[in-house]
Protein backbone atom coordinates (compact mmCIF):
# COMPACT_ATOMS: atom_id res chain seq x y z
CA UNK A 1 0.00 0.00 0.00
CA UNK A 2 1.33 3.24 -1.12
CA UNK A 3 0.83 5.79 2.01
CA UNK A 4 0.05 10.05 0.55
CA UNK A 5 0.44 12.82 1.75
CA UNK A 6 -3.14 13.16 2.76
CA UNK A 7 -3.33 9.46 4.89
CA UNK A 8 0.15 11.58 6.59
CA UNK A 9 -2.16 14.68 6.95
CA UNK A 10 -4.58 12.55 8.68
CA UNK A 11 -2.39 10.64 10.94
CA UNK A 12 -0.96 13.76 12.41
CA UNK A 13 -4.51 15.60 12.63
CA UNK A 14 -5.51 12.45 14.97
CA UNK A 15 -3.00 12.26 17.05
CA UNK A 16 -3.49 12.59 20.79
CA UNK A 17 -0.29 14.54 21.07
CA UNK A 18 0.18 18.70 19.70
CA UNK A 19 2.28 18.67 17.04
CA UNK A 20 3.42 21.59 14.29
CA UNK A 21 5.49 21.56 11.13
CA UNK A 22 7.83 24.71 10.36
CA UNK A 23 10.35 25.34 7.08
CA UNK A 24 13.85 26.96 7.02
CA UNK A 25 12.72 30.37 8.54
CA UNK A 26 10.34 29.16 11.02
CA UNK A 27 7.54 29.42 8.98
CA UNK A 28 4.44 27.12 10.55
CA UNK A 29 2.99 25.13 7.72
CA UNK A 30 0.93 22.74 9.64
CA UNK A 31 -0.69 22.57 12.91
CA UNK A 32 -3.01 19.53 14.20
CA UNK A 33 -5.85 19.88 16.48
CA UNK A 34 -4.20 18.95 19.50
CA UNK A 35 -2.20 21.48 19.09
CA UNK A 36 -5.20 23.41 19.03
CA UNK A 37 -7.11 22.13 21.84
CA UNK A 38 -4.27 22.74 24.07
CA UNK A 39 -3.47 26.33 22.83
CA UNK A 40 -6.77 27.45 22.16
CA UNK A 41 -5.57 28.56 18.90
CA UNK A 42 -6.58 26.90 15.71
CA UNK A 43 -5.01 26.33 11.98
CA UNK A 44 -6.01 29.86 10.76
CA UNK A 45 -4.61 31.94 13.79
CA UNK A 46 -1.26 30.51 13.60
CA UNK A 47 -0.37 28.74 9.82
CA UNK A 48 1.80 31.21 7.67
CA UNK A 49 2.89 33.29 10.51
CA UNK A 50 6.63 32.98 11.61
CA UNK A 51 7.06 31.64 15.06
CA UNK A 52 8.86 34.21 16.59
CA UNK A 53 6.35 36.78 15.27
CA UNK A 54 3.08 34.75 15.79
CA UNK A 55 0.80 34.34 19.31
CA UNK A 56 2.61 31.70 21.10
CA UNK A 57 5.63 33.70 22.62
CA UNK A 58 7.91 30.60 23.53
CA UNK A 59 9.78 32.02 27.06
CA UNK A 60 11.80 29.87 29.62
CA UNK A 61 10.83 29.34 33.23
CA UNK A 62 12.88 33.07 33.82
CA UNK A 63 10.17 34.50 31.45
CA UNK A 64 13.23 35.68 28.72
CA UNK A 65 11.84 35.29 25.11
CA UNK A 66 13.21 32.12 23.28
CA UNK A 67 12.51 33.56 20.28
CA UNK A 68 15.87 35.03 19.23
CA UNK A 69 17.88 33.27 21.11
CA UNK A 70 17.50 29.40 22.44
CA UNK A 71 14.36 28.50 20.15
CA UNK A 72 14.54 24.43 19.94
CA UNK A 73 13.52 24.62 16.39
CA UNK A 74 16.31 27.16 15.05
CA UNK A 75 18.58 24.84 16.90
CA UNK A 76 17.06 22.28 15.37
CA UNK A 77 17.39 23.51 12.15
CA UNK A 78 20.76 24.78 12.15
CA UNK A 79 22.28 21.43 13.75
CA UNK A 80 20.59 19.17 13.34
CA UNK A 81 20.32 17.57 16.39
CA UNK A 82 16.87 16.63 18.10
CA UNK A 83 16.28 19.28 21.05
CA UNK A 84 13.80 18.30 23.88
CA UNK A 85 12.88 20.77 26.78
CA UNK A 86 10.66 22.80 28.94
CA UNK A 87 8.99 26.39 28.03
CA UNK A 88 5.79 28.17 28.32
CA UNK A 89 3.32 29.40 25.66
CA UNK A 90 1.03 31.85 25.32
CA UNK A 91 -2.83 29.97 25.44
CA UNK A 92 -4.98 32.10 23.62
CA UNK A 93 -7.08 32.86 26.56
CA UNK A 94 -4.44 34.89 27.96
CA UNK A 95 -2.36 32.14 30.38
CA UNK A 96 0.91 31.20 30.16
CA UNK A 97 1.58 27.18 30.05
CA UNK A 98 4.08 25.33 30.64
CA UNK A 99 4.79 22.77 27.30
CA UNK A 100 7.75 19.70 26.75
CA UNK A 101 8.71 20.36 23.49
CA UNK A 102 10.29 18.03 21.20
CA UNK A 103 11.70 18.74 17.67
CA UNK A 104 13.15 17.04 15.13
CA UNK A 105 14.87 18.10 11.65
CA UNK A 106 12.88 17.44 8.50
CA UNK A 107 14.96 16.63 5.54
CA UNK A 108 15.00 16.38 1.61
CA UNK A 109 15.98 13.79 -0.63
CA UNK A 110 19.27 15.25 -0.73
CA UNK A 111 19.71 15.06 3.05
CA UNK A 112 19.34 18.94 3.35
CA UNK A 113 17.50 20.10 6.77
CA UNK A 114 14.23 22.08 5.06
CA UNK A 115 12.40 22.54 8.45
CA UNK A 116 11.69 20.78 11.81
CA UNK A 117 8.36 19.31 13.25
CA UNK A 118 7.96 19.93 17.12
CA UNK A 119 5.51 18.20 19.07
CA UNK A 120 4.46 19.30 22.89
CA UNK A 121 2.18 18.34 25.52
CA UNK A 122 0.83 20.25 28.80
CA UNK A 123 4.03 20.04 31.35
CA UNK A 124 1.55 21.40 34.38
CA UNK A 125 1.08 17.82 35.82
CA UNK A 126 5.16 17.36 35.39
CA UNK A 127 5.97 20.59 37.39
CA UNK A 128 3.60 20.10 40.49
CA UNK A 129 5.06 17.25 41.11
CA UNK A 130 8.51 18.67 40.40
CA UNK A 131 7.25 21.29 42.61
CA UNK A 132 5.42 19.28 45.54
CA UNK A 133 9.02 16.72 45.46
CA UNK A 134 10.80 20.16 46.61
CA UNK A 135 8.68 21.06 48.89
CA UNK A 136 8.93 17.50 50.46
CA UNK A 137 12.55 17.42 50.55
CA UNK A 138 12.85 20.63 52.79
CA UNK A 139 10.06 19.50 55.02
CA UNK A 140 12.18 16.30 55.89
CA UNK A 141 15.29 18.57 55.90
CA UNK A 142 13.94 20.90 57.92
CA UNK A 143 13.68 20.47 61.89
CA UNK A 144 9.24 20.74 62.32
CA UNK A 145 9.96 22.96 65.52
CA UNK A 146 12.13 25.48 64.86
CA UNK A 147 12.74 26.15 60.94
CA UNK A 148 16.29 25.21 60.91
CA UNK A 149 17.90 22.58 59.16
CA UNK A 150 17.89 19.20 61.37
CA UNK A 151 20.20 16.69 62.03
CA UNK A 152 20.66 15.09 58.54
CA UNK A 153 20.69 18.45 56.97
CA UNK A 154 23.56 19.81 59.14
CA UNK A 155 25.21 16.65 58.80
CA UNK A 156 24.78 17.30 55.18
CA UNK A 157 26.44 20.85 55.06
CA UNK A 158 29.24 19.77 57.12
CA UNK A 159 30.61 16.96 54.49
CA UNK A 160 30.15 19.59 52.22
CA UNK A 161 32.19 21.94 54.67
CA UNK A 162 34.71 18.80 55.04
CA UNK A 163 35.23 18.40 51.23
CA UNK A 164 36.06 22.48 51.03
CA UNK A 165 38.56 21.94 53.81
CA UNK A 166 40.15 19.23 52.05
CA UNK A 167 40.20 20.60 48.63
CA UNK A 168 41.08 24.17 49.50
CA UNK A 169 42.72 24.07 53.37
CA UNK A 170 39.63 26.96 54.05
CA UNK A 171 39.03 26.80 58.08
CA UNK A 172 35.77 26.27 59.78
CA UNK A 173 35.17 25.92 63.17
CA UNK A 174 31.78 23.75 64.77
CA UNK A 175 29.94 24.94 68.16
CA UNK A 176 27.46 22.70 69.90
CA UNK A 177 24.77 24.05 72.72
CA UNK A 178 22.39 22.79 74.80
CA UNK A 179 20.04 24.61 77.26
CA UNK A 180 20.90 24.20 80.59
CA UNK A 181 18.61 22.16 82.94
CA UNK A 182 16.00 21.97 79.54
CA UNK A 183 14.02 19.23 81.59
CA UNK A 184 13.39 21.67 84.32
CA UNK A 185 11.09 23.81 82.18
CA UNK A 186 9.21 21.39 80.88
CA UNK A 187 8.49 20.11 83.66
CA UNK A 188 7.76 23.34 85.72
CA UNK A 189 6.12 24.91 82.49
CA UNK A 190 4.93 22.10 80.25
CA UNK A 191 6.24 20.77 77.04
CA UNK A 192 4.25 23.93 75.27
CA UNK A 193 6.35 26.43 76.68
CA UNK A 194 9.54 24.11 76.29
CA UNK A 195 8.77 24.38 72.73
CA UNK A 196 8.51 28.47 73.05
CA UNK A 197 12.03 28.93 74.50
CA UNK A 198 13.56 26.60 71.87
CA UNK A 199 12.26 28.79 69.14
CA UNK A 200 13.02 31.77 71.24
CA UNK A 201 16.55 30.69 71.47
CA UNK A 202 16.62 29.78 67.71
CA UNK A 203 15.57 33.33 66.54
CA UNK A 204 18.15 35.07 69.03
CA UNK A 205 21.00 32.98 67.43
CA UNK A 206 19.75 33.51 63.76
CA UNK A 207 19.62 37.27 64.92
CA UNK A 208 22.88 37.11 66.32
CA UNK A 209 25.04 34.86 63.91
CA UNK A 210 26.68 35.50 60.20
CA UNK A 211 24.32 34.76 57.29
CA UNK A 212 26.50 32.11 55.89
CA UNK A 213 26.70 30.29 59.25
CA UNK A 214 24.36 27.16 59.74
CA UNK A 215 22.38 26.15 62.71
CA UNK A 216 21.19 22.64 62.98
CA UNK A 217 18.94 21.16 65.42
CA UNK A 218 20.90 17.87 66.58
CA UNK A 219 18.20 16.36 69.23
CA UNK A 220 16.04 18.28 71.61
CA UNK A 221 17.86 20.91 72.74
CA UNK A 222 20.81 20.31 71.27
CA UNK A 223 22.14 22.33 68.50
CA UNK A 224 25.01 22.69 66.56
CA UNK A 225 26.29 25.80 64.53
CA UNK A 226 28.88 26.13 61.23
CA UNK A 227 31.50 28.60 61.46
CA UNK A 228 33.12 28.84 57.93
CA UNK A 229 36.07 30.75 57.91
CA UNK A 230 36.64 30.57 61.19
CA UNK A 231 39.90 30.02 63.55
CA UNK A 232 39.78 29.57 67.09
CA UNK A 233 40.45 32.94 68.27
CA UNK A 234 36.79 34.08 66.29
CA UNK A 235 34.78 30.81 67.08
CA UNK A 236 35.77 31.96 71.16
CA UNK A 237 34.57 35.41 70.24
CA UNK A 238 31.42 33.59 68.80
CA UNK A 239 30.63 31.23 71.39
CA UNK A 240 30.91 33.13 74.14
CA UNK A 241 28.89 35.93 72.19
CA UNK A 242 26.25 33.22 72.21
CA UNK A 243 26.69 32.16 76.20
CA UNK A 244 26.22 35.64 76.90
CA UNK A 245 23.34 36.87 74.58
CA UNK A 246 20.62 33.95 76.08
CA UNK A 247 21.81 34.66 79.71
CA UNK A 248 21.55 38.65 79.74
CA UNK A 249 17.89 38.75 77.45
CA UNK A 250 14.92 37.73 79.31
CA UNK A 251 13.50 34.27 78.02
CA UNK A 252 9.95 34.99 77.18
CA UNK A 253 9.59 36.74 80.53
CA UNK A 254 10.52 33.54 82.84
CA UNK A 255 10.90 33.71 86.07
CA UNK A 256 13.81 31.48 86.32
CA UNK A 257 17.14 32.81 83.95
CA UNK A 258 17.82 30.27 81.07
CA UNK A 259 21.43 29.58 80.22
CA UNK A 260 23.59 27.03 77.85
CA UNK A 261 26.42 25.31 77.25
CA UNK A 262 28.81 25.41 74.68
CA UNK A 263 31.78 23.10 73.36
CA UNK A 264 33.49 24.41 70.88
CA UNK A 265 36.32 23.29 68.07
CA UNK A 266 38.14 24.32 65.00
CA UNK A 267 39.33 21.48 62.34
CA UNK A 268 42.84 20.49 62.77
CA UNK A 269 45.06 18.74 59.75
CA UNK A 270 44.93 15.32 58.87
CA UNK A 271 41.62 14.42 61.36
CA UNK A 272 38.61 13.14 60.70
CA UNK A 273 35.11 14.26 59.77
CA UNK A 274 33.85 12.56 62.84
CA UNK A 275 36.98 13.02 65.15
CA UNK A 276 35.55 16.86 64.84
CA UNK A 277 31.56 16.18 65.71
CA UNK A 278 33.60 14.00 68.14
CA UNK A 279 35.30 16.57 69.58
CA UNK A 280 33.03 18.94 70.14
CA UNK A 281 30.60 16.77 71.89
CA UNK A 282 33.40 16.22 73.97
CA UNK A 283 33.35 19.97 74.31
CA UNK A 284 29.89 20.38 75.20
CA UNK A 285 30.17 17.76 78.14
CA UNK A 286 33.40 19.27 79.83
CA UNK A 287 31.58 22.56 80.16
CA UNK A 288 28.20 20.69 81.40
CA UNK A 289 30.60 18.67 83.73
CA UNK A 290 32.01 21.87 85.05
CA UNK A 291 28.94 23.94 86.09
CA UNK A 292 27.05 24.33 82.51
CA UNK A 293 26.95 27.78 81.79
CA UNK A 294 30.38 28.44 80.19
CA UNK A 295 32.42 27.58 76.94
CA UNK A 296 34.98 24.83 76.44
CA UNK A 297 37.04 24.57 73.45
CA UNK A 298 38.35 21.21 73.11
CA UNK A 299 42.08 21.81 70.89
Amino acid sequence: MTLDSVYYKQMLDNLSEAVYCVDKERRILYWNKAAEQLTGYSPEDVIGCLCKEGPLEHVDSENKSLCDNGCPLQVCIEGGAPQETLVFVAHKDGRRIPITVKTSAVYDQNGEVTGAIETFSDASEMLQIKEMNIELRQQTHLDYLTGIPNKQAFMDAMDREWFRFNRYNTPFSVLALDVDFFKHFNEAYGRTMGDKILQWLVTRLRASLRRADIIGRIDGDKFMVLLSFSNRKSTMKVATMVMDMVRNEPCLDLPIAMTVSVGAVTVEENETLENVIDRVDKALERSKEMGRNQVTFWG
